[in-house]
């Protein structure tokens, strides 16, 4: 009997490790165990440092890991990245249990969809948010009253905690091109929304949760994995979409859309939300979360590492207001078109966005059919971790990659260029929609700051850090800010 048992066991973890082998001709990397694959060997936090760090130097710029039985493939080398992105074959996205209870179950929404739903969505949402302002310049005048809260807030105190100073202020942009809508800076309600947004940001992990990887644990321990509170998060995020949802349906004048929220549900009232619809108030409350999640996260948390190196940096900040006092001077607000009259403004902008970016990794991309990379072969549906660190912090090419050194996009003659290798927002056709808007609220915001204020690290507070708090993206961790009117 005891002998049967070993073994059955032995067959056990035979067959593990059978469907834990690395393929043929894939990549190298870390070793495999029976069940577990790869994961042992993962970091638990900043994945792209180890991926451009040790796994670099031992197994070349393509790892390839096994996570749980599924083929991963991580890219940190600045030239394979660029591949990665660019190449049709790599487009796609995983389709996992965990991003479908995300999605009530479904492919809906534009981070985690690919094919004609992907194309047919990202073209609609493109299209009709610049009719209310997701354009060039045309956000302008909503990013300047939303700056100008911000600074009525800002003199309220001597001293300021930068954590959580801006999402309200960068969500209102958005938001009020989507819904309409604006929240109170001090809005109560709305900042614990937008606090349990932040908790699935930093509860996220790029290489993946325990739980995801291992579906069942959702089931036998929901509350130690972490999976409850992740996915009651979610329902209230979703919930809160709804009722804006079911608000605009009363309002609603078919030759008089407000918002993109109501283009979307004429759209739906258009095509009678038929059985092959892709237009449905579960893909409205979606592509709401994925928007929603980028505007509140990304561009808040570029701000805040905007304040960080300026304390950190202050010549830099000394030379961003000499600039900004020589072109614009205090009699108005900055303008968008400044911005081509402000060089080091924007190669200081350019510097932070480089050397701390807020999505070292990509959204992780899967192969759409069996390819090859780097002279690997690659299965398809096999998933890919993307380093952008990678390529804005890669040795060969900046030199100095460590240093903050804003100069670096500055030419001959003092003007600013766009370097070909910065790609904090991504890279062809999975590249971030809400490039040029984000670019718009940094800028102007920016600006307005650094002609408004100086700001310093207060007496006694320690030298913040640069080293950045992980999760699905990275936000400063929390440091504080004395202000001083100018």
């Amino acid at each position: 009997m005891v002998l049967h048992m070993a073994v059955a066991v032995l067959v056990i973890l035979f067959l593990y490790y059978w469907m834990s082998a690395k393929p043929r001709n894939f990549p190298p990397g870390p070793p495999c165990v029976p069940v577990l694959g790869s994961l042992p060997f993962l970091p638990r936090k900043h994945i792209h440092l180890t991926m451009s760090g040790s796994w670099m130097e031992k197994y070349g710029p393509i790892v390839g890991l096994i996570v749980g039985s599924a083929p991963v493939v991580a890219v940190a080398g600045p030239r394979e990245v660029m591949d990665v992105l660019r190449r049709d074959e790599f487009q796609g996205r995983p389709d996992d249990d965990h991003i479908r209870e995300r999605n009530f179950n479904k492919r809906l929404g534009l981070l985690f969809t690919d094919g004609p739903l992907w194309i047919e969505h990202r073209r609609f949402t493109i299209r009709h948010l610049k009719d209310f302002g997701f354009g060039k310049w045309s956000a302008e005048a909503v990013i300047l009253e939303e700056t100008e809260e911000l600074v009525k807030e800002i003199k309220e105190k001597k001293v300021v905690q930068v954590s959580g100073l801006f999402n309200v202020a960068t969500i209102n942009v958005l938001w009020s091109m989507i819904a309409g809508t604006r929240y109170a800076h001090d809005d109560s309600d709305f900042k614990l929304l937008l606090h349990k947004l932040e908790f699935l940001f930093r509860s996220g992990s790029a290489s993946r949760n325990l739980a995801d990887i291992f579906p069942v644990l959702k089931k036998i321990a929901p509350g130690l994995c972490g999976h409850q509170k992740i996915m009651e998060s979610f329902n209230e995020l979703k919930n809160f979409f709804r009722k804006t949802i079911h608000e605009h349906k009363l309002m609603l004048e078919e030759n008089n859309p407000r918002d993109f929220m109501d283009i979307f549900l004429l759209q739906m009232e258009a095509e009678n939300v038929g059985e092959h619809s892709t237009f449905t108030e579960e893909g409205l409350i979606i592509l709401c979360l994925d928007l929603f999640s980028a505007g509140a996260e990304s561009v808040a948390n570029s701000l805040g590492f905007c304040l960080l190196y300026m304390v950190l940096h202050p010549r830099v900040q000394e030379a961003v207001q000499k600039e900004l006092d020589t072109v614009i001077g205090r009699s108005r607000r900055p303008s968008s078109e400044d911005r081509v009259r402000l060089p080091y403004v924007e190669a200081t902008i350019a510097e932070i966005s480089r050397i701390n970016p807020i999505a070292p990794i990509t959204v992780p991309h899967t192969a759409i059919k069996d390819t090859e990379l780097g002279g690997y072969n690659i299965k398809k549906n096999t998933t890919f971790i993307v380093s952008i660190w990678g390529v804005l912090n890669d040795r060969e090419h900046w030199g100095d990659p460590e240093a903050f050194r804003p100069e670096r996009f500055l030419d001959a003659d003092g003007k600013f260029f766009k370097d070909e290798w910065l790609i904090q927002f991504g890279a062809g056709k999975r590249v971030c929609l809400g490039e040029i808007l984000a670019r718009s609220i940094l800028f102007l915001t920016f600006c307005t700051l650094m002609q408004e204020f100086k700001f310093t690290i207060p007496e006694g507070d320690p030298c913040p850090s640069t080293e950045a708090l992980p999760g699905f993206t990275t936000a400063p961790a929390p440091f504080r800010v004395e202000v001083t009117e100018r």
